[in-house]
């Protein structure tokens, strides 16, 4: 006979639900709280993108008659490639709606995707049997806390940076015993966040040596699964800006270039320019231009990544000053630059890579994803929004009084912190959790790096990509320690008594 430890069934059974129902609300908080969602000064570049390409698709309806195939064509013999047009027309098809704010829930059903099925992933894995509700309702409120609600009110792609690394984390722990609808749901939720913005695709590159070793540490059957898997994720999105391009070109005429943000962080950080200086005048180098135009004025200023990419303004500008034809060229030969530089100088671009990497993790402010007037300002312009249209991107009410944010940053450093010290303290005792459960919370902390390399790297370091996946560290937190301390009732054996 077995006979079961007394438990209070109707708590278990509600009390997980209601938990639930407070997370989401928790999520959704600053899009409440703000009367509205969040805008960068770049959504309007997007929403524009996502309206050319829904004009080819339905040439029907005119948005000012640029048929760019779906990017913002510059006026020249270029297209930008920078920004994800997927993203744009998901954008853009809730703009015409007049329902940006529904764009805040597409965020959150995408979050709540990924950490339901790592709930039940994570769940299967274990001897003793976890609630899937509970240990998906509670790291969300407790993440809620932190950054997470602001990037789900956030018009930006942002929000999917963490989704891929959640979604990359469970494939490796969890994958080789999961279902294949389930792996079927991953792989294109993380379709769908790599091809959302082009540092996702880095960062998914950058974790694949990861998921490597981790397959190469076990002998159980089904290891290489998720090897696989986020090979064939990348496989996809390099098909899909392989597709845009030849969209784009085929279409309009044009090349599809990438802002040089590498170029320019490799010239801020030192190496490049170093490089510059040495080889430079040198028509074989089209970099050299960007040498020439960055030496039109003596302000320091001017040596920032923003400044050299998008300033348009004598005393600060370069890029945008030149001509249309350096432009291009010093946009094409990033690639090329980055690698002379790097076999030129390796010690001091890998140091300041490194450096660029750790202030990149030092910075989670929300700050950020507050708009400005003049952000706002922009991105309504870069939508190129009617006069009956400039209601559609309002600031809200957490715009009208910024002195609020100091005290945020003060809390959402705190449980930070606290949080990386109960992951780590977690990952080293002996049998806290299963060894499962520790691969993914490792890998975690390995994508929170990636992305802090990647985007301090590559762009510069910046508030708004640290805070966009500072939320997982509570997050992780939380799921450990519901995970440590919420097994099922034990079952008691005529034996035990």
């Amino acid at each position: 006979m077995n006979v079961s430890v007394p438990s209070d069934k109707s708590t278990w059974r509600v009390s997980p639900f209601l938990l639930l129902a407070v997370a989401v609300i928790a999520c959704l908080s600053v899009l409440l709280i703000n009367g509205g969602p969040l805008y960068y000064y770049d959504t309007g570049s997007y929403i524009r993108q996502g309206n050319v390409a829904l004009n080819t698709f339905l040439p029907t309806i005119n948005e000012g008659g640029d048929a760019a195939g779906g990017i913002r064509a510059d006026q020249d013999s270029t297209a930008t490639g920078s920004r994800s047009l997927i993203y744009g027309i998901v954008m853009a098809i809730f703009f015409r709606a007049s329902a940006l704010t529904a764009i805040s829930f597409f965020h959150l059903a995408s979050v709540l995707l990924a950490v339901w099925l790592l709930a039940r992933a994570a769940n299967k894995s274990l001897e003793e049997s976890r609630n899937t509700t509970l240990l998906t309702a509670v790291p969300l409120l407790i993440a809620a806390i932190t950054s997470l609600p602001f990037y789900i009110a956030y018009m930006m792609p942002d929000i999917f940076a963490p989704v891929l690394l959640i979604v990359i984390a469970v494939l490796t722990a969890f994958g080789r015993s999961m279902q294949v609808w389930e792996l079927l749901l991953l792989t294109a939720l993380a379709v769908f966040s790599v091809i959302s913005h082009p540092s996702h695709l880095a960062i998914a590159g950058l974790m694949v040596p990861f998921v490597i070793l981790a397959a190469l540490s076990v002998k159980t059957p089904g290891r290489w699964r998720a090897v696989m898997l986020v090979l064939m994720i990348l496989a996809i999105a390099v098909v899909e800006r392989k597709a845009f391009q030849i969209a784009v070109e085929t279409r309009t005429d044009k090349e599809v270039v990438y802002t040089p943000h590498i170029t320019a962080r490799l010239i801020v950080d030192g190496p490049g320019m170093d490089y510059l200086d040495e080889v430079c005048p040198n028509e074989d180098v089209p970099t050299c231009a960007l040498h020439e135009a960055l030496s039109w004025s003596d302000d320091p200023y001017r040596l920032t990544v923003s400044h050299i990419i998008f300033e348009r303004s004598p005393r600060l500008g370069s890029f945008r000053l030149m001509t249309a034809e350096d432009r291009k060229n010093v946009a094409l030969a990033q690639r090329d630059f980055a690698k002379a530089v790097f076999l030129s100088r390796p010690i001091a671009t890998t140091l300041a890579l490194a450096e660029n990497g750790y202030r990149q993790i030092l910075r989670d402010s929300i700050w950020m994803t507050i708009p400005t007037e003049q952000a706002l300002d922009n991105a309504r312009h870069l939508a190129r929004l009617d006069d009956d249209e400039q209601n559609l991107i309002q600031g809200g009410l957490l715009s009208k009084d910024r002195g609020w944010i100091e005290a945020v940053d003060i809390l959402h450093g705190t449980v930070y912190a606290a949080s990386f010290v109960t992951i780590v303290v977690l990952l080293l005792i002996p049998r806290s959790v299963s060894r499962d459960i520790k691969l993914f919370a490792l890998f975690i902390l390995i994508g929170i790096a990636v992305n802090a390399l990647v985007c301090g790297g590559v762009s510069q370091p910046a508030d708004r990509y640290g805070a966009r996946v500072m939320w997982l560290l509570p997050f992780t937190a939380a799921f450990l320690l519901v995970v440590r301390w919420s097994a099922a009732p034990r079952v008691v054996t005529e034996r035990d008594l």
